[in-house]
């Protein structure tokens, strides 16, 4: 008899965890991260009673969360690589719109600048055709400086991302090394609590939508580390990253991290390659940079072409031309860690030559070493007979004070001389139409200014229109590029995701199936239970 009583209460206690583990399924379905749980119950052991093994019910031996390492592994790979693409598309698309407003783009302003040449051609003695393009010079310089500000904006929103980025992650590792410390404590007796498991699983996913991670078990902790395997969180310590100036560019922020020793130590860029911050890096590096580059190339070739013929002709009051605009210089940037006292300065010989590019010059085994960043390609340079200057792509570079063996300076001939493109002068009668002192009908060198904007001056390869049509025309593909990517990619999630779900994910009508089973299990326990408390009772009143 006691053997009946004892298998209906191991079934009533099993169905009643085998409904509580129904009912948090239930609850749990719209939490982030949840994963199905089971109770997972074994026959009990058996009792051999003269003629047979008999059984003695049922045991509960815990409770099982549905959890495949491996998908959730390749969702998270899925993931990063989606985010980086997602942030990098969403920096592209902003400056496509800009760059493709109607009526206000740089060609717009270019080609009402010329315009307005034309009409001096036509009659160069018109006092309103000279202010008209004196008008229209001045706006476009407005149009090259806006363009500048709003490439120069896009580098200080990375900036802000990266540190916001940053700040998300300090705090997603310290949440997950407290979590690790709490579920070593809680899994001695063998058993792990499954929602704190839950809830570190859901912090590495949001961790890695940051900066792609790997997550891997050691000795019952999980440890978290990134691309080029600098370690995140081991057991219950994390380790912050940081969003610190560049050595080689102090205006780019650059990811990093505080070594007791080294020092600020920075993480190669090119092996952050996923995660939002990988996407911010990408479009940073790929895209940004070569746009200053190249509106900043563009500008010098203008802004020279232009006052190259100004200067050769005369202006209303017989005077010869004065430049018409003005435009800022290259910039050498010393490295933070150069150990000499070295400094470079740099100035242009053939600005047609000067290339779309920024280059990194290098003190490396008693010589200069010259890299043209765009490509990455060794730049061969004439040096000086007493090595003071270097030359190379229309640009003489002097050096001054003693360079160490692996110092390094950036050159940035172009990225940044729009910022100080402006207009030197107003006055309509000082445009240098005439070619001599004939006088004021003369349109001979205003034709040759005209002229210029069929000519390839810029690189020596496009003219200026040209230049920035392919500016334009590489964001757009780059743009729609990164769209097919990201669609693609969200299809992959959801591949993946559907798969993830399949394992771990709540099916509500297979819970409810299982809630009228596991109620029809406890009732028939119930039953059991009550079956053996009558032939109790039936056995009491024979004994009676």
């Amino acid at each position: 008899m006691s053997s009946i009583i004892n298998s209906a209460m191991s079934g009533l206690s099993a169905a009643q965890q085998l409904l509580n583990s129904t009912a948090n399924n239930i609850s749990g379905y719209t939490i982030a991260g949840y994963n199905r749980q089971i109770t997972v119950i074994s026959e009990a052991e058996n009792t051999y009673n003269g003629n047979g093994w008999y059984g003695n019910g049922v045991i509960v031996n815990g409770v099982q969360r549905q959890y495949d390492a491996l998908i959730d592994s390749q969702l998270r790979n899925a993931s990063a690589k989606s985010s980086a693409q997602s942030s990098h598309y969403t920096q592209l698309s902003a400056i496509d719109k800009q760059m493709t407003l109607e009526g206000g783009t740089l060609n717009d302003g270019l080609e009402h600048f010329f315009d307005t040449l034309q009409n001096v051609v036509n009659n160069a003695a018109d006092p309103a055709a000279r202010q008209a393009v004196m008008t229209q010079a001045a706006a476009l310089t407005n149009q090259f400086t806006s363009t500048q500000s709003m490439l120069d904006q896009q580098q200080s929103d990375i900036n802000a991302q990266l540190q916001n980025s940053v700040t998300s992650i300090n705090s997603y590792t310290q949440q997950i090394a407290t979590l690790n410390q709490r579920i070593a404590q809680l899994s001695q007796n063998g058993d792990a609590p499954n929602n704190l498991l839950d809830q570190r699983d859901q912090l590495v996913r949001e961790l890695n939508d940051q900066v792609g991670v790997t997550a891997s078990m050691q000795d019952g902790n999980m440890v978290v580390s990134i691309a080029n395997g600098f370690t995140l969180v081991n057991g219950s310590k994390s380790y912050p990253l940081e969003a610190t100036p560049s050595n080689e560019n102090t205006d780019q922020l650059t990811i990093g991290y505080e070594d007791k020793i080294a020092g600020k130590v920075e993480l190669p860029e090119k092996l952050l390659r996923t995660g939002t911050i990988g996407g911010l890096l990408a479009f940073r590096h790929d895209e940004l940079n070569q746009l200053q580059n190249r509106l900043g190339q563009l500008t010098l070739a203008f802004t020279t072409a232009m006052n190259s013929v100004q200067q050769q002709g005369y202006d209303l009051n017989g005077q010869q031309g004065e430049p018409l605009f003005s435009v800022g210089q290259p910039s050498a940037k010393s490295n933070q860690l150069n150990r000499g006292d070295a400094t470079l300065s740099a100035v242009y010989t053939d600005p047609q030559q000067v290339q779309a590019s920024d280059y990194q010059i290098a003190y490396k085994g008693g010589s200069w070493q010259v890299t043209r960043l765009s490509d990455n390609k060794p730049i061969a340079a004439t040096v000086s007979d007493d090595g003071s200057t270097l030359s190379f792509e229309g640009l003489d570079v002097s050096v001054s004070g003693t360079a160490a063996e692996g110092d390094s300076f950036l050159l940035q001939p172009v990225s940044h001389i729009t910022h100080e493109f402006s207009l030197n002068f107003s006055d309509p009668s000082k445009l240098a139409a005439a070619e001599d002192l004939s006088g004021e009908s003369d349109n001979r060198n205003i034709k040759k200014m005209l002229d210029l904007q069929s000519q390839k001056l810029v690189g020596g390869k496009q003219t200026f229109r040209q230049t920035w049509s392919a500016a334009v025309s590489f964001v757009g593909t780059q743009t729609q590029s990164y769209g097919n990517a990201v669609d693609l990619s969200a299809k992959i999630i959801t591949q993946l995701t559907a798969r993830q779900q399949a394992v771990s994910g709540v099916n509500l009508d297979e819970e409810y199936n299982n809630l009228i089973q596991y109620q029809q299990y406890y009732v028939a326990n119930t039953k059991v239970l009550n079956t053996a408390s009558a032939l109790f009772d039936a056995l009491m009143g024979v004994r009676g």
